[in-house]
């Protein structure tokens, strides 16, 4: 697999020497000063992830990727913020284009593990590119028109439910879900813990085929449940409840499914004991309230995803997850969705990073 290379932008120098030495070791490292510099670095460089930080003079980092999503629409796009309103940071987002925020003061751990989750989502959407062209490819050949749409059918129903296939195709005039309309949604944000250990000690086809069997029965309860995999994040996966298609009860939906990819474990821990001489644990964040679902990209890439405060909160609460193994942790607007389906135990409010107020979480113990 190729080495990426990265491109850090910021106006200060000492801030740009950190984050040089910080990520040097594992990409081929380009730096910039300016916005008006990392065009002309994008001009005749081959870069697959840019950091910048926001608040730079003359060009902001929201603004620098706004033109670079013309010029290159494939360059992941991370922004370093010391903003506090969240309105403000929303906008920015949404704006800019931007994979994913983190703000500052950083620290070193975060932002590679960051690069490092976009960096093989990139490797894995270009591989998933590839493999759509080959089956273009063979639907194209298909002369009867009834033949391409059984095909086509069977392609999304490998990534989301039947009942959102049967929108999608019902919808196919109606180019709405495309453009980005908004929807209420519960968000589940998964990851697999200490899962870097264990790949430091595997080869690269055992990493891939233990990902690709936690992924595969992952993905059959997430859609069990009527959600649809949003996008695979190396050792994790981002799961939405309510888009394109409405469910019912979106929070429970999604607590549902965590509740069984927890139970799940036991049978994937005991074949990887047996492989492995080790299990794994999991950490699920969920979340839910209002975001912008559709197509998002350019002409020349788009991909249908969630956008919004309400995903970046799954991540933040995501992080609060790493002890006790397993935990599975809900906001405040989850529980009151599902207060009266769910069994929990307050973890009282916690500070995320990102958001001026504390939010109460819970831990979901069972269904009720």
């Amino acid at each position: 697999m190729r080495r990426h290379s990265v491109l850090v932008v910021d106006d200060e120098q000492d801030s740009l020497d950190l984050l040089q030495r910080t990520l040097r070791k594992d990409w081929m490292v380009f730096t910039a000063k300016s916005g008006e510099a990392a065009l002309r670095i994008l001009e005749t460089n081959e870069i697959s992830l840019i950091v910048a930080d926001q608040k730079m003079p003359e060009m902001t980092g929201t603004e620098l990727f706004q033109k670079t999503s013309e010029i290159r629409p494939d360059v992941i796009r991370i922004v370093l913020t010391g903003y506090t309103d969240v309105q403000d940071l929303i906008d920015a987002i949404n704006a800019g284009q931007v994979y994913r925020y983190l703000t500052k003061p950083w620290k070193p751990e975060d932002i590679k593990t960051t690069i490092k989750q976009a960096l093989e989502t990139l490797d894995l959407t270009k591989e998933n590119e590839r493999l759509m062209e080959e089956l273009q490819e063979q639907i194209s050949r298909l002369g009867s028109s009834i033949e391409k749409e059984i095909m086509i059918r069977k392609l999304f129903e490998r990534y989301v439910p039947q009942e959102v296939v049967k929108e999608v195709m019902q919808r196919k005039d109606d180019d709405s879900m495309f453009k980005g309309e908004k929807k209420p949604v519960s968000i589940l944000n998964l990851d697999i813990r200490n899962f870097t250990a264990l790949a430091e000690k595997s080869s690269p086809e055992e990493v891939v085929s233990i990902l690709n069997k936690f992924f595969s029965s992952t993905s059959k309860i997430i859609i069990n449940n009527k959600g649809i995999v949003d996008k695979f994040l190396g050792d994790g996966i981002l799961a939405v409840f309510g888009a394109p298609a409405p469910v019912e009860n979106h929070a429970l939906a999604a607590i549902k499914t965590a509740l069984e990819i927890k139970k799940s474990l036991d049978t994937f821990n005991a074949w990887l004991q047996e492989k492995k001489g080790q299990g794994v644990a999991i950490g699920v964040g969920i979340n839910s309230g209002e975001v912008v679902a559709g197509n998002v990209g350019s002409t020349e890439k788009m991909e249908y995803t969630v956008v919004g405060d309400a995903v970046n909160t799954a991540f933040r609460i995501q992080d609060f997850t790493k002890e006790p193994p397993n935990t599975i942790l809900i906001s405040e607007k989850t529980f009151e969705r599902v207060k009266d389906k769910v069994k929990v135990k307050s973890w009282g409010k916690k500070q995320m990073k990102g958001k001026a107020e504390e939010l109460e979480l819970f831990e979901v113990l069972e269904l009720s």
